[in-house]
């Protein structure tokens, strides 16, 4: 990196910049912000960044003005690493992304080496369609366009009528405190066939630190949120559900479906668009009528067809990135079975 830069780590000092260039970058290519400080003081971008991230900023050596950011988030047992960032529009050009670029490769080229031997690992990027700077440094740098995302929309203009469930299974809404324990595993049944999955026992666990740490303040009000949550059971069983967040960092009058799962076994059966129009229907009664999904456009489960059947509709799209850091077996889902 030019001296005139520094590379080093991210403080909580630090956030207010940081989201200052963020959206200074995205105002830019995307035209509108991705970045806020949150109602603890923390760093929240539009795209979710799990608290055990790496984070990096770029500092002008002279003042220590920060003009770029970079965070790298490690995924399934370090096979996989995801990193996004932004650099200052002011200071484009001049070879920052690049560094940051190298800084992330070279972490999870380390990070691999915690994961099975033998085993391929990647690093990610996902990267909407009108970021073409950042396209072509990372199409310049070795990445290569795997997968393809699809943002859809709905806006409300009444209440959905929800067909009946089969016999024997109920909807509620979802114990956000209390309910995990049974869906979590419902989850993994119902991603197991999805692109880029590693099925269960494909590589060791790493394991995690365990270290006692203060636990810092979270704002929980960008997350599931309460009342927008629901679960299909059949007895006891999770057969499906659907998670909402109702509160985003790009809009304030927007809602957004974060994950709706439907478990193997249940599946053409009519749950998914019961869970659809059951969060259509709450969010309606509380006053957000634009509704946002993403979807894999190659889905193995045919998921763009189901949601243009419900009347969501295409607004952007988001590229996926990767480069190889080591070569060994792929353990990753890529193909349909």
């Amino acid at each position: 990196m030019d001296r005139k830069f520094l590379l080093r780590p991210f403080t909580l000092e630090d956030t207010i910049h940081v989201v200052e260039l963020i959206n200074a970058d995205s105002l830019q290519t995307l035209g509108y912000p991705r970045a806020v400080v949150d109602g603890v003081g923390n760093l929240r971008m539009a795209r979710y960044i799990p608290p055990s991230s790496e984070k990096v900023v770029v500092v002008n050596s002279k003042d220590e003005e920060v003009i770029g950011f970079a965070c790298l988030a490690d995924k399934e047992n370090s096979i996989v690493a995801e990193v996004s960032g932004a650099v200052h529009p002011v200071y484009w050009g001049q070879g920052i992304g690049g560094s940051i670029l190298n800084w992330a490769e070279e972490r999870a080229k380390e990070l691999s080496a915690s994961t099975t031997e033998g085993v391929r690992t990647v690093v990610q990027a996902n990267l909407f369609e009108t970021e073409l700077r950042a396209i072509k440094l990372f199409a310049d740098s070795g990445y290569e366009k795997v997968r393809e995302w699809v943002h859809m929309e709905i806006n409300l203009d009444g209440q959905f009528s929800t067909p009946a469930l089969p016999d024997n299974m109920t909807l509620r809404e979802m114990d956000l405190d209390n309910d995990w324990d049974i869906v979590g595993p419902a989850l993994d049944e119902a991603f197991a066939d999805h692109w880029g999955t590693i099925p269960q026992g494909a590589v060791k666990e790493v394991e995690e630190d365990e270290t006692d740490e203060e636990e810092s303040p979270s704002d929980e009000s960008f997350s599931n949120a309460a009342g927008h949550c629901f679960i299909v059971l059949d007895g006891e069983k999770v057969a499906g559900g659907i998670l909402c967040n109702a509160k985003l960092v790009e809009r304030n009058d927007t809602g957004r479906v974060g994950s709706v799962f439907v478990c193997p076994e249940y599946r053409k059966r009519g749950l998914g668009q019961i869970l659809m129009n059951t969060a259509f229907n709450a969010f309606f009664l509380k006053g957000i009528h634009r509704i946002i999904l993403d979807t894999d456009t190659q889905s193995f489960t045919q998921a763009p067809k189901f949601y243009l059947n419900l009347g969501m509709r295409p607004y952007r799209h988001e590229f996926l990135y990767e480069k190889e850091i080591r070569f060994g077996r792929e353990v990753r889902r890529l193909t349909p079975s």
